[in-house]
């Protein structure tokens, strides 16, 4: 695995861009573990970013370029262990049974975060990997005081000269701290202490000063930290007759972190579509990044169901002028929608037999709305195209194949579909205009 690892770095370095990229080598000194993966932290969780398998002397290795400074992890799903990583840095790190150890060359941010990371290790290993000790509280509890009166001290000493990095590192060390005393209490355990039993230290961890912005985001698991940290301050005081999400929320002082916690624990709870369509009344607030309102829909595509009666998905797009335009915005209407593009060649032929479709039915409740899964590069050509064309009705580019077609379960088109006055479907697979059955199909909606 070494050898490879060289050769590629050399090959880069001949072509100029070795500055760009990380090398992470080190060895593996667990008999279990036989592959070795790489994640990233996004949005408070570890995704997934690459995987290698453990050679025979026990070495693994990756490289990659990192698109920003930030953390990852490396190990396993189960057990693993951070690293901070910029572009163009060898890391040296070793996989032991229960911690990880910088060994070699490593960046200065890295031998500052292990300084803590290996003053942490047996904390963390009680705490987080809990399932490796039979650690109760009566070994617990005096060791993490120990663990407390040298923390401070310590946090003096974790200097790396990166500045930003420097005050990260102390916020990662205060959100770790909270996280270890309260994840114990939160894991199975032979035994359970009393509330009384509990170190000082437990009785000043809930505070307004805390969860205040997003920050705790860039750790590879800050959704458990803040989750754990909601579900702890609940039980020193729990609010009779509020819902337990809701008195969770009360916790969390961002929207941000807000919506984080209603997409990673209360949308994975649901079990169909009106449950979803609730929650997205309720929190929709809370989904103030691409990412949260992207995570939220992709649970409302998996529980929607396109049965005719069934409750119709929404969706918002802009118009040739830019307003933004919605499914539901026309209640009331029987509505048809043109799913098209305008490189598709099947679309344009529909076309005229569309736009006599609209001439007959003007006047009437039926209002036409043609949604083009063109790319947001090619706006000006959908532009010119309606305009060419005299395209009626309401005009949306939904950019690609977005939320319609993920909803829908859209693979082709032209796609026409039907809904009736209430918002609810009639058909998601409708005839074409060219065939006289669509016409049937709105006027017996017409009728009712």
């Amino acid at each position: 695995m070494k050898t490879f690892i060289i050769t590629l770095l050399t090959f880069i370095t001949l072509s100029g861009y070795a500055q760009k990229y990380t090398s992470i080598q080190g060895k593996v000194k667990n008999d279990n573990m036989k592959t070795v993966t790489l994640y990233k932290a996004v949005d408070g969780n570890i995704q997934k970013q690459a995987e290698t398998q453990v050679g025979e002397d026990g070495s693994y290795g990756f490289l990659l370029a990192p698109e920003a400074p930030g953390f990852y992890a490396i190990g396993e799903e189960r057990m693993n262990f951070i690293l901070y990583l910029k572009g163009g840095e060898e890391v040296n790190i070793d996989l032991l049974e229960n911690k990880a150890e910088l060994n070699g060359k490593n960046t200065k941010e890295n031998k500052a975060l292990y300084k803590w990371e290996d003053y942490a290790a047996n904390i963390r290993l009680k705490s987080v990997f809990f399932e490796r000790t039979m650690s109760n509280y009566e070994d617990f509890f005096p060791e993490f005081e120990t663990f407390l009166a040298g923390r401070d001290e310590l946090k003096k000493k974790l200097k790396s000269g990166n500045k930003e990095f420097d005050a990260t590192l102390q916020k990662l060390v205060d959100y770790e701290t909270d996280f270890f005393a309260i994840i114990f209490l939160h894991t199975p355990r032979t035994k359970h202490p009393e509330r009384s039993m509990w170190p000082e230290y437990y009785s000043h961890i809930v505070s307004d000063e805390k969860f205040t912005n997003d920050e705790v985001l860039q750790f590879p698991y800050g959704v458990r930290m803040l989750g754990s940290y909601c579900q702890f301050a609940q039980s020193l005081s729990p609010k009779e007759g509020v819902d337990y999400t809701d008195a969770n929320l009360v916790y969390l002082h961002n929207d941000r972190l807000k919506g984080e916690y209603v997409v990673n624990r209360e949308f994975q709870r649901y079990k169909s579509y009106d449950q979803y369509l609730t929650a997205m009344e309720k929190y929709g607030k809370y989904l103030v990044t691409p990412s949260l309102k992207e995570r939220a829909e992709a649970v409302g595509t998996k529980l929607y169901d396109t049965r005719a009666g069934g409750i119709a998905a929404d969706f918002t797009y802009p118009d040739v002028n830019g307003k933004m335009v919605s499914l539901s915005d026309f209640k009331g209407k029987v509505v048809l929608v043109d799913v098209w593009a305008t490189w598709c060649g099947p679309c344009r032929g529909e076309i005229p037999h569309l736009k006599k479709l609209e001439e007959e039915m003007h006047g009437t409740d039926v209002v036409f709305i043609g949604v083009s899964v063109d790319e947001a590069k090619d706006k000006q050509k959908w532009l010119d195209f309606v305009e060419k064309e005299g395209l009626k009705g309401v005009q949306l580019l939904a950019s690609g194949w977005s939320k319609i077609t993920k909803d829908y379960k859209i693979n082709g088109i032209p796609r026409f579909m039907v809904f009736d006055r209430n918002g609810n479907i009639v058909s998601v697979d409708a005839p074409r205009p060219s065939n006289p059955a669509l016409k049937k199909m709105l006027e017996a909606e017409l009728a009712k």
